[in-house]
């Protein structure tokens, strides 16, 4: 009978993991203002596999192009204008325990569904918490998935291999490098104007960012300078609970793990979020959790990464105080 309650059991929990597993998803990237906003610019995306995740860049231009008059020709040099940015697969996951004395003595259906769904939101809320983490990660953790400390730099590279993202070095190709500045002075005084200058430096004609994430201490202070008429707010976000303003049209928010001091101008045209689909927070199969043991577990796993395929569209004020 032990036997056959762990099999009931297993799939019991497999079932309803993938019932739930889409809710779970959207949960995921609902619960955090840039995750959201990526999924709302549908730069979330899934991939079958693959030894590494491949984002095409466009660096250079096409010199042929010129004004040109009866009998002129033109230059048939190819000049390569496109590598890629190659990012390795970084793996999430944890695990979902069951001893099999609390299995026994839940056999109850209520009890075993209040069971399982405890277990399942524990493990749920844990995602959310970890990804947080890693987004605004520095690349200190080689296993962890890019943050955007590792994405938009606060500092320039003062040599090679001191800041190599995709299998580039920024080093050596300054094109590759984010925009950056430090705070010219207090944000009373200076944190408009120096916002002004950022936006307008990660800009290129109508390319510009989209959205701008920092600490809640300078989006208060943020908030501070503008009067009650002008506090626009975008809706989309607003509606998933997400407390936005807006600059120049574009909503600025906040995180709470967001690092202190610093505020981020994103264009998420070149931000993408991209998993397995084979492995996009799956439950692997149930196990002992030791050999002879009638305990189980079995993990739920995600492999992905955040990329970017435009760095210089993105940017980064550091150093900011607020009184």
């Amino acid at each position: 009978m032990a036997l056959e309650l762990i099999e009931q059991l297993d799939n019991l929990y497999t079932t309803t993991w993938q019932l739930r597993k889409k809710e779970v998803i959207d949960n995921v990237f609902n619960a955090t203002p840039f995750f959201f906003w990526l999924n709302e610019g549908n730069r979330l995306r899934t991939e079958q596999g693959g030894r590494f995740i491949e984002e095409p860049l466009m660096y250079g231009r096409n010199e042929t192009v010129k004004a040109f008059g009866r009998g002129d020709t033109f230059d048939l040099v190819d000049k390569d204008h496109l590598t890629v940015a190659i990012y390795q697969w970084r793996y999430v996951g944890g695990s979902i325990v069951r001893y099999w004395v609390d299995d026994q003595k839940n056999r109850g259906k209520a009890q075993i569904i209040n069971l399982m769904n405890s277990k399942i939101e524990n493990l749920r809320l844990s995602l959310i918490e970890k990804l947080e983490q890693f987004l605004f990660g520095d690349g200190s953790d080689p296993l962890a998935p890019h943050g955007l400390q590792q994405i938009v730099r606060d500092t320039a590279p003062t040599g090679p291999g001191e800041d190599v993202l995709g299998n580039i070095d920024s080093y050596t190709y300054p094109w590759w490098q984010n925009k950056r500045m430090t705070a010219t002075g207090p944000f009373s005084t200076s944190g408009i104007r120096d916002m002004r200058h950022m936006f307008n430096t990660c800009s290129k004609g109508n390319d510009t960012p989209d959205f701008i994430l920092t600490h809640q201490d300078i989006y208060e202070a943020y908030e501070d300078e503008l009067l009650e008429i002008h506090r626009i707010v975008n809706k989309k976000l607003a509606d998933a609970g997400f407390e936005n303003l807006s600059f120049k049209g574009r909503p600025i928010t906040w995180a709470p793990l967001a690092p202190e001091g610093k505020m981020y101008f994103l264009n998420s045209k070149y931000i993408s979020w991209v998993t397995d689909e084979f492995a996009n927070f799956d439950m692997t199969d149930w196990k002992p959790v030791e050999a002879g043991s009638l305990d189980r577990a079995a993990q739920i796993v995600v492999a992905g990464n955040l990329t970017v395929n435009n760095r210089r569209m993105q940017g980064v004020i550091t150093g900011i105080e607020v009184a």
